[in-house]
């Protein structure tokens, strides 16, 4: 079994306790399946209403199918600030061309949770050299490791679902990372590319590609009932021990 959110939720919980942070609300969440070729990795959006915007205006880019065959096209893994995330949800693979997002109206910054590791947050775009809270469109981006640095800018709506997801997330993140800026334009410095030697122009076989993102169907009240006596045992167990925060 890949997915157990009740026991996800615990685990939130668990470390918004310790964070000193909100925690996720233990309520119906969306889940939206992220497909890189055969591999996918699931993410729980909060239905927190505090980040109703935010979800809101990421799952129009879903259901509009505007993240279809969209780049990770940068990785920050090697950052000297140590911030280590994996972008997203900014450019689409149309043919042969790398074109950005047809995108939606810039929405507010919604702020509640942190940037811990897993998470999915709003990237922005930001109106150089005065930074625009408030300009997210379609990108987004992954926390590989806690990040608390990003903490109260940028808006973080989500988290993986279980550890073969956030594996996933690990694999993304440790493909090499390029400055192909000469090639494919200023966004493109920190550029993930798979068997890549440079300074062979890129290809598309080089590309970490996003083929889908599409909801997962809510599984039977019958599962539902499993995954809530599942979720109920792991939470008596957790509370038999201490949890040193």
């Amino acid at each position: 079994m890949r997915t157990i959110r009740p026991t996800l939720r615990v685990v939130l919980t668990l470390l918004a306790s310790c964070l000193g942070l909100a925690a996720a609300p233990a309520t119906a969440e969306t889940v939206v399946r992220f497909s890189i070729g055969t591999t996918f990795f699931d993410v729980e959006l909060t239905s927190d209403p505090a980040l109703a915007t935010t979800v809101n205006n990421f799952m129009n880019y879903v259901n509009t199918g505007r993240y279809t065959n969209t780049l990770i096209h940068r990785s920050t893994t090697d950052n000297p600030a140590n911030i280590q995330i994996i972008q997203g949800g900014g450019f689409v693979l149309d043919g042969l061309s790398i074109d950005p997002i047809a995108t939606d109206a810039p929405i507010p910054l919604q702020v509640k949770y942190s940037n811990t590791r897993g998470t999915i947050a709003m990237a922005r775009l930001d109106d150089y050299p005065t930074p625009n809270p408030n300009s997210a469109t379609s990108g987004w981006f992954f926390n590989v490791t806690d990040n608390p640095s990003l903490d109260g800018n940028y808006a973080v709506f989500g988290i993986v679902t279980d550890l073969a997801s956030l594996d996933v997330i690990d694999a993304i993140a440790a493909v090499p990372v390029y400055d192909v800026s000469s090639q494919l334009g200023g966004p493109f410095t920190e550029m993930p590319l798979l068997n890549y030697t440079p300074p062979n122009p890129v290809n598309t076989s080089n590309l970490v590609l996003i083929t889908s993102i599409a909801p997962v169907p809510e599984p039977s009240t019958l599962v539902l009932a499993g995954v809530g006596l599942a979720a109920a045992a792991f939470t008596a167990a957790r509370r038999s021990r201490r949890v040193a925060c």
